[in-house]
């Protein structure tokens, strides 16, 4: 795939957790009401509970050690231990990336902005009293990605991406580029949201400047596991058949640049935007309303889950796969990913969905 010589790629197993619940389904389910932080009643979130960890993958003091985002992550990618077991490949050629977030302990920072507002005239004392070091923040998302390469046995190339929004499509791209290249026969994708603090709101702001949209944070985290054979055994073929992604900072590009990255996903495949049978993006972004105002509505599982930040691609993922459509009218049909993120980033992905045949 985007390449003539390219391995094409399957996705083998996925595995989520947020708002909505934890399987492709539940993302087709009623939205819960969402609920006002307690630092911020003028808003609303979609938090959860911090989940356990399977203590046969990971020592039980991670449990303790782990920032909340991290431990989300931990437990999507051990659902899908015994799916990559059953691949049987040696740990070198099992390869890993991950979309995690920039703030992985924001509490400090958010301490150190309520020490300056108190003593403004102790500005830089305050600020390094309470912020932690950025190398403490780094080794915070490098351990997590070092249980995971442990515990799962993720011995191949690996790549870590925490841009936000847009971290889990270049996470998700690396690890098809990995296999399509044969640097590795399969790649676990692994995803977090921000937690919901009092710094993801003084960082994101809102998407929408002129305020009719504010945003509704979720926490949650997804992961994948991708091979370069599909498996035999899933009611699904999902086969990543093209992807696209580019940036520009400047805002009166973002159009040109959206129907750029679209047809550099549709064109692998020779398809175009009316092929497509599902458009999987944010409703609420005009471009992307533009973009694909020809052919369909773009809609998301994001009024269930919450905007989930750097976790957002995979659990489109996720929702793409539980559509009803499969199931009840089943044939290959072409499903279409697409994200903006306010800085610039945009990226598409197109996969080919089948259902698999009794038998075959």
């Amino acid at each position: 795939m985007n390449g003539s010589h390219a391995r094409q790629v399957y996705l083998v197993d996925l595995a989520l957790l947020n708002a909505a619940g934890s399987s492709p389904s539940d993302l087709y389910a009623a939205a819960q009401p969402a609920q006002a932080p307690t630092f911020k009643l003028d808003r609303l979130a979609r938090p959860i509970a911090t989940p356990r960890l399977a203590i046969d993958l990971f020592d039980r003091k991670i449990q303790r050690s782990v920032e909340a985002q991290g431990l989300r992550l931990l437990h999507c990618a051990a659902r899908l231990a015994p799916a990559l077991r059953d691949l049987q490949l040696p740990a070198e050629r099992v390869a890993l990336t991950a979309a995690i977030p920039e703030v992985d302990a924001p509490s400090p920072c958010w301490d150190a902005v309520e020490a300056i507002r108190e003593q403004p005239h102790k500005l830089l004392g305050q600020l390094f009293a309470n912020t932690p070091p950025l190398h403490a923040l780094t080794l915070l998302n490098s351990s997590v990605m070092a249980y995971v390469a442990e515990g799962l046995r993720c011995n191949g190339p690996m790549a870590g991406y925490c841009s936000q929004s847009n971290a889990g499509i270049d996470a998700f791209i690396e690890a098809v580029t990995m296999l399509a290249e044969a640097r590795a026969d399969a790649a676990l994708v692994v995803s977090s949201s921000p937690n919901i603090t009092p710094a993801l709101y003084l960082r994101e702001g809102t998407s929408y400047p002129d305020g009719t949209d504010a945003d509704i944070y979720g926490e949650g985290a997804a992961a994948v596991l991708l091979a370069t054979v599909a498996p035999l055994t899933a009611p699904l073929v999902i086969r990543v058949a093209g992807w696209g992604r580019a940036y520009s900072a400047r805002v009166e590009r973002a159009a040109a640049l959206a129907e750029r990255v679209l047809e550099q996903a549709l064109s692998t495949e020779r398809v175009n935007l009316s092929d497509v049978e599902l458009l999987v993006a944010d409703e609420r972004d005009p471009i992307l309303r533009e973009l694909f105002a020809p052919a369909a509505t773009p809609r998301s599982s994001r009024d269930l889950t919450g905007d989930l930040g750097a976790s957002a691609l995979l659990t489109d993922i996720a929702y793409a796969i539980g559509d009803s459509r499969h199931e009840h009218e089943p044939r290959s049909r072409y499903v279409l990913l697409m994200t903006r993120s306010r800085a610039g980033h945009c990226g598409a992905l197109l996969l080919e969905i089948a259902k698999m045949e009794k038998g075959a």
